[in-house]
């Protein structure tokens, strides 16, 4: 009787394991699964993507940008590298001075600059960089802590962005 119950165990387990299996593979199929999308469905993720994330980064401001211990520098931002990395994009705080800009970036940083100047709300932009890219942009809020405690008087008349480079491939996998 207990090799009964012994050899009925084991084929339990062993379909068990056969199910996480299935599983495993009907999950890895989809994953590898030919999908067809349009660009416009590309950029609408795109944007919700960076949307996410531009409030993540929001919500980091606070906490690294303050008047008593002001960390200005971004990719000094440990909070930052993993929002990074959970997302696979590239994050970067884009001014004038910034360098390896885009032709994108930098006619995106005139437009804010115009809206900086006549006092226009700042709206997000949305727009593919390249074959393989996103770029989503954002300009930074001249309400935001990083005005008031990292730029000087003149720097504070500058527009500067966030700039989100979103692979392409992963705006397909959460789609």
């Amino acid at each position: 009787m207990r090799y009964y119950y012994l050899i009925l165990g084991v084929i339990l387990f062993a379909c068990h394991e056969q199910n996480k299996n299935k599983v495993s593979t009907a999950e890895l199929m989809k994953s590898r699964e030919i999908k067809k999308v349009s660009e416009a469905e590309i950029l609408k993720k795109g944007g919700e993507i960076g949307n996410e994330i531009l409030q993540s980064i929001q919500k980091m401001i606070p906490h690294f940008v303050k008047a008593d211990a002001a960390i200005c520098e971004s990719h000094n931002w440990n909070a930052l590298d993993s929002l990074k990395k959970a997302y696979k994009v590239k994050i970067d705080r884009v001014n004038g001075q910034s360098e390896g800009n885009s032709e994108l970036e930098l006619q995106l940083l005139i437009a804010y600059q115009y809206n900086l100047e006549n006092n226009l709300k700042p709206t997000a932009s949305v727009q593919k960089l390249d074959t393989k890219t996103v770029l989503f942009a954002y300009p930074i809020d001249i309400e935001s802590n990083i005005y008031k405690y990292c730029l000087d008087s003149v720097s504070r008349r500058k527009a500067e962005l966030w700039s989100v480079k979103i692979p392409i491939k992963e705006i397909i996998g959460r789609l």
